[in-house]
């Protein structure tokens, strides 16, 4: 399977490479969410995942931080129903 990667600036700056899961929209809440990796493991030996709220600005899209607890439960809610409708 490809995945697509993306490339952001992290918080001081720097250009970081990521490799995109997969996005969700959360309608009640009216947010959108990617899920990437930058291929780093775990403690567990498991791969490292992250959850980022997606922006549109006119025609330019940015990556943030969840901004409210709601946003957390919401798109934690999400995932988790995605997650287990994907398992076999």
């Amino acid at each position: 399977m490809r995945f697509q990667s993306i490339t952001f600036a992290g918080p001081s700056g720097e250009v970081i490479k990521a490799i995109l899961l997969f996005g969700f929209a959360v309608p009640l809440i009216s947010k959108n969410f990617l899920v990437y990796t930058l291929n780093e493991e775990s403690r567990a030996g498991r791969i490292r995942l992250y959850l980022a709220a997606l922006y549109k600005e006119g025609d330019t899209y940015s990556l943030g931080a969840l901004e409210t607890d709601r946003d957390h439960v919401f798109a934690l809610q999400a995932l988790k129903q995605i997650v287990k409708n994907e398992s076999p």
